[in-house]
């Protein structure tokens, strides 16, 4: 952190920066800002945090002091030093204008500057032939071109100057207070747009508003609002700075400036159209997030009663055409989103699901949400609206992207089928790519694994209603479940063989993943099975079963029953249980004394089927499966699905102890052991396999 620029600045308002800054802002784009010139940055205006915090981020990037004008008010408040210090000036300073164009001259200082007037709490923006507009309580306010202006007039008089066009150099100096004519910046003056998103917007009380009733008298409502949204932004939110392309001054006055000798004429010709030019990608450059995509689907529902699968599908929809058509986007579409339509929570979601039914936007119904659209586009006031209804806030946002509303509403219009098939299709899609990257990926790796190995696959008969999910084990891939899936399919059961992520391809694969990620792999295959078919088991081998356990904490109950065998609750496998930790234990000593070359990442690995398991086991995936197995183990109370524990009595890698823990600690009512006579850890594959697949089949049956 820079704490030159702020050393006369009240504590607290460091504070306040540096949490936003530390923590709740991404700046994207810095390549965009014009390394030499003279720049004026315009903005978007939401809060009157922005005026301290953009300056500030941008002062942080380029050693630069940021100019801002602000109201009067705020110079007599707490920030009034700080606000002196990065360089603002107030709205009635006498010389204003006059100062900003020295400065963007000389390029001693940028400019910040909001060209929407003022905070535009309700983000309610619409465009007027050829202006936009803000909408404050109903009245059109057209967006300043103000910028245009300082941008354009500093450039003509810049080309004045070094054409020698200034006949009174001292008086020139003197009007825009330049020291001397010699440190006129050379480089014309460039336009540099930023758009400012924020994601998880939410109200209620924060420590800014406790702090102000204990220590300030007579506060205004108006002051109070801005305390709870921007104290909240400070603690909960993320604010996305997204810095565009500039824009040059230099290009648009090139075939003016010989031919018309008046600035004004100039300025008046192309300030309205620049000011729509750089409003326009500011605009279309909002970072969409889960809450706007949530918002407008909303909106444009056409009936007030929506089933809760078809409306998180669609969103699920939504999301994938957003990034599809490489709109800006928050990490949020993408992360975990999976959970959206797999039957668990999903916390963007269940975040804005609550501020909905809070603000009687939705009711929660068993199985639908009842939707109050009256209430969804009350705007209320400019003072209140972001306090009572702040989702109508995060939709005006949304809706002046039209690619966002064409592709919302081409999903919203579809019936139940058709939005049941279009995810089936993506969702499959998703899989194979997934797999075919990340095999690209390591296709030059000497111990990669043949292509066909790790293919998901499934064997269907048109008209069943019935299918098996079938898990392969830890650093193998599906073909490991080929036998079990073949035998299962002839006894008329159609089968799903997913690959769990990093699996299949090469043991670096595996060593880049969590075990979230395989438990992702499993949340898709379910989704996928629960499109097409009524009734669902899952059959999970080894580390597969570990993961059929901990998917039956889905709210799905369709999920007739698991099968899991050899489940990897506890090891015996010495190579685990003994060399693991000594291997950790000698890469922690080796990199404390900076020796990293002898850290040892793996351990080899003599697998029963070389076929299809990894050759050696990384130290990370390790630790991985042992997460994975705590996690297991902390749920199996939770489990009341009918449950099959299979386990081989002196299997070398998994402790049977395993299948007896399993098997007391489930709640399910139906649940089954058996312990048998083998003694290999792979069991689903071989000779030997006829008394466990028929004892499989009988439990389906039942």
């Amino acid at each position: 952190m820079r704490k030159d620029l702020l050393t006369n600045s009240t504590g607290i308002v460091l504070n306040i920066l540096e949490k936003v800054l530390d923590a709740n802002i991404e700046i994207k784009g810095i390549e965009n800002i014009p390394k030499d010139n003279p720049r004026i940055f315009v903005a978007n205006h939401f809060t009157r945090m922005e005026a301290m915090i953009v300056p500030y981020a941008m002062y942080e990037i380029t050693g630069k002091k940021v100019g801002v004008i602000a109201d009067d008010g705020l110079f007599k408040t707490y920030f009034g030093s700080f606000l002196e210090e990065i360089g603002a000036m107030p709205k009635s300073q006498p010389h204003r204008n006059n100062i900003m164009i020295g400065d963007l001259l000389t390029g001693c200082k940028d400019w910040m500057i909001f060209p929407e007037g003022r905070m535009v709490k309700a983000k309610d923006i619409s465009k007027e032939g050829n202006h936009y507009c803000v909408k404050i309580d109903g009245v059109c306010q057209k967006v300043h071109t103000g910028s245009s202006f300082f941008a354009l007039n500093s450039q003509l008089l810049r080309e004045d100057y070094f054409s020698k066009k200034i006949k009174n150099l001292t008086k020139f100096q003197r009007k825009y207070f330049i020291k001397e004519c010699k440190d006129i910046e050379e480089d014309e003056t460039m336009i540099v747009p930023i758009n400012i998103t924020y994601s998880n917007l939410r109200t209620g009380k924060n420590f800014l508003t406790d702090m102000a009733a204990k220590f300030l008298d007579n506060i205004g409502e108006h002051f109070l609002e801005e305390l709870e949204i921007e104290g909240n932004i400070v603690l909960n939110s993320k604010i996305t700075i997204q810095i565009l392309k500039p824009m040059s001054t230099k290009k648009i006055l090139k075939e003016c400036y010989k031919k018309e000798p008046n600035h004004i004429k100039v300025i008046n010709r192309f300030r309205y159209e620049l000011t729509h030019d750089f409003m326009t990608r500011i605009y279309e450059h909002l970072t969409v997030n889960f809450d706007h995509v949530f918002a407008l689907t909303l909106f444009l529902l056409s009936k007030d009663k929506v089933n809760k699968n078809y409306f998180k599908r669609v969103l699920y929809l939504a999301c994938n055409e957003i990034k599809k058509n490489c709109l800006l986007f928050d990490e949020d579409l993408e992360k975990d989103i999976i959970k959206l339509v797999s039957y668990e929570r999903y916390e963007p979601f269940e975040n804005i699901l609550s501020v909905a039914i809070k603000d009687g936007l939705i009711e929660d119904e068993e199985n639908n949400y009842i939707i109050n659209k009256e209430a969804l586009l009350n705007s209320y006031t400019h003072h209140t609206i972001r306090l009572k209804n702040i989702i109508r806030v995060i939709l005006n946002e949304i809706l002046i992207i039209e690619k966002v509303y064409v592709i919302v509403k081409s999903l919203v219009d579809l019936k139940k089928k058709e939005i049941d098939k279009k995810l089936l299709e993506l969702l499959k899609i998703e899989e194979i790519y997934e797999y075919e990257n990340d095999y690209i990926k390591y296709i030059n790796d000497d111990e990669i694994k043949p292509r066909e190995i790790g293919i998901p696959y499934s064997y269907e008969r048109k008209g069943n209603d019935t299918c098996i999910i079938t898990l392969h084990g830890f650093s193998s891939s599906p073909k490991e479940v080929k036998q079990l899936s073949t035998y299962l399919f002839e006894k008329d059961f159609d089968v799903y063989a997913p690959r769990l992520r990093g699996h299949g391809t090469s043991p670096k694969d595996l060593k880049d993943t969590k075990w979230q990620d395989w438990y992702l792999s499993l949340s898709r295959a379910i989704t996928i099975a629960t499109l097409k078919y009524k009734k669902v088991y899952i059959i999970g081998f080894s580390t597969g079963g570990l993961l059929a356990l901990l998917s039956t904490k889905k709210c799905y109950t369709q999920i007739q029953g698991i099968v899991c065998i050899n489940a990897a609750l506890h090891l015996n496998d010495i190579r685990i249980k003994t060399l693991l930790p000594a291997v950790s234990f000698w890469n922690d000593i080796v990199e404390a004394v900076n020796a990293k070359s002898y850290v040892k990442e793996y351990i080899e690995n003599n697998s029963e089927n070389p076929e299809v398991n990894y050759n050696k086991h990384y130290v990370d995936s390790i630790e991985q499966l042992n997460l994975l197995m705590n996690k297991t183990r902390k749920n199996l109370p939770k489990i009341q699905t009918p449950t099959f524990i299979i386990q081989a009595k002196n299997d070398p890698v998994v402790n049977p102890s395993s299948a007896y823990e399993i098997y007391e600690k489930i709640k399910s009512e139906k649940k089954r052991i058996l312990i048998l006579d083998l003694d290999n850890h792979i069991i689903i594959r071989g000779e030997k396999t006829k008394e466990l697949f028929e004892k499989i089949l009988d439990f389906l049956k039942k």
